[in-house]
């Protein structure tokens, strides 16, 4: 699996969040848990190369404790805990991947970066 296909289908979960959510901006931070939690899934199951980052080394079929984690989750307290502190530690990277989804699917002109005005 890649980013680019992670990517493509943020871009289908992005739009119908913001279709069923209204007056949403395309900030993570204001998704509920369970949309925060499919993005992760999501992201974790395109993005193998942050496997050895996220999850303890004893860990040995990666794959199915990712897949039992989020799909097959009992929902008890270490289960959302693990969760929680996951998204904790994606959560700077998958907020500027969903703001840019947002605002591709939205046509949401980029403003240029202020610093690179002339004196600045």
């Amino acid at each position: 699996m890649s980013i680019l296909k992670f990517k493509n289908r943020l871009d289908d979960m992005v739009l119908s969040y913001a279709n069923v959510t209204n007056n949403w901006d395309g900030d993570i931070i204001e998704c509920n848990d369970y949309v925060k939690d499919r993005i992760c899934f999501q992201f974790l199951i395109h993005a193998e190369s942050w496997w050895d980052d996220i999850l303890p080394p004893i860990i040995i079929n990666q794959t199915e404790f990712i897949g039992n984690l989020y799909d097959d989750s009992d929902e008890s307290y270490l289960m959302n805990m693990i969760r929680g502190d996951i998204y904790l530690y994606l959560e700077d990277r998958l907020r500027e991947m969903v703001q840019e989804s947002f605002d591709r699917v939205h046509n949401t002109p980029v403003e240029p970066f202020a610093g690179y005005e002339r004196g600045q």
